[in-house]
């Protein structure tokens, strides 16, 4: 298992709720490849941000950690942790949270339960973001 799922994890224990996408949630769902960073769009709310927030303060390398108010506001935040990049993309929690949960399910990652979006979910928002040859 890669080190990076550890991230996410991490963000499941200290009950901040998000979905993970991207290339972590295909790995979690039986694609093997490289995962080199967690994707994850998390639940819109302000006191799930304000969870995140407190948690990225305490996993963030060099002491920057996004405010909170960027956290309800940006598109997109990315924050290196020990364990890895993490990029939160907010707007799409802002705008696809209720359909990306309903097709989530849960996988255990070292004991921890970890949302991960529907496959077909993670590939859409890939197609539409990345440009992914030969991955």
């Amino acid at each position: 298992m890669p080190t990076i799922l550890l991230l996410a994890a991490v963000l499941a224990a200290e009950g901040v709720s998000y979905v993970v996408v991207g290339s972590a949630c295909l790995y979690l769902r039986g694609e093997r490849g490289p995962v080199r960073d967690i994707d994850a769009v998390p639940a819109p709310d302000r006191a799930n941000l304000a969870r995140l927030h407190a948690v990225l303060t305490g996993l963030a390398l060099g002491g920057w950690c996004p405010p909170l108010r960027l956290l309800a506001t940006a598109d997109l935040v990315q924050v290196h942790t020990s364990y890895g990049k993490l990029d939160c993309l907010l707007h799409r929690g802002r705008r696809d949270w209720d359909s990306l949960v309903a097709g989530a399910e849960a996988f255990d990652v070292c004991g921890v339960a970890v949302l991960t979006a529907a496959a077909r979910d993670a590939r859409a928002l890939r197609s539409k973001f990345k440009d992914v040859p030969g991955e």
